[in-house]
């Protein structure tokens, strides 16, 4: 399976010309997935202690409206997340738009932060649980949404589902802690994961950094500003040998045993 990640800009006076360059990459290297940060087309207004609901609707609709123009520049399948209102509540939702263009509600982001510039649990309603596994092009994915990412016990629940990807869709800046969940989670679960990063230009809440790491936690590739998507073809019969091994077959051993 051949996958591409990809930053996007925080200001959205540059999401135009990041859709272009996006088009023109996934024209070169044609992926069967693209992998977009958390909500890339959502002006950043969740850094506010005070909630409006004239914001968030301007928010859902802005995002709709920007997600409908990438979709129809590019035929290639998406993986991402969005601002939506379902049955009263406000969720984070992740979500899969498959090559006909109709999209797949996932999961919504379950663990929310409160911290400067991130006060989620201000805007946003919990989600369901982090450990649910997708049938995504006959491959099986997982779905953890930025700060999730924090929640270590997750790729192994994940694991014993056979996870074969994990996609870590998030919004935040450079600190190591980062790195090393992605890290974790890819040898934990066995799994390849397949992380994307929005970056700011006129200010430093968000740094960049999108990449993908092997089921054994090899780095195998990562963007940057000057080369701000890559595209990495996936062997998924190394999450398969990997699964076979240490750690996950420790997991699976406990597990049944009950403890």
């Amino acid at each position: 399976m051949k996958i591409c990640t990809a930053e996007f800009p925080d200001e959205q006076n540059l999401y135009a010309k990041a859709m272009e360059e996006i088009e023109q990459h996934v024209s070169e290297t044609n992926p069967d997935l693209l992998v977009l940060p958390e909500m890339p087309f959502a002006p950043w207004v969740f850094h506010a202690d005070t909630y409006n609901e004239e914001t968030w609707q301007h928010t859902v609709e802005n995002h709709a409206h920007w997600l409908s123009q990438l979709s129809n520049a590019i035929p290639t399948p998406i993986i991402t997340s969005r601002p939506i209102t379902r049955v009263g509540k406000n969720l984070n939702e992740a979500f899969y738009m498959d090559h006909n263009r109709n999209i797949h509600s996932l999961r919504s982001k379950r663990y929310l932060p409160n911290d400067f510039p991130a006060l989620e649990r201000v805007w946003f309603h919990e989600g369901e649980s982090s450990d649910a596994v997708f049938d995504i092009q006959g491959n099986k994915f997982g779905m953890q949404l930025c700060s999730e990412i924090m929640y270590t016990e997750t790729p192994r629940k994940l694991a014993e589902n056979d996870v074969e990807i994990i996609v870590q869709a998030r919004a935040t800046g450079d600190h190591p802690r980062w790195r090393a969940a992605s890290l974790l989670a890819a040898s934990t679960a066995g799994a390849y994961v397949v992380g994307a990063n929005r970056r700011s230009v006129e200010r430093d809440w968000f740094t960049g950094g999108s990449w993908v790491y092997s089921p054994e936690g090899e780095l195998l590739a990562e963007t940057s500003a000057a080369v701000p998507f890559v595209t990495v073809e996936l062997d998924l019969s190394r999450a398969t040998n990997a699964r076979a091994e240490y750690p996950v077959t420790m997991y699976k051993h406990y597990n049944k045993m009950g403890s």
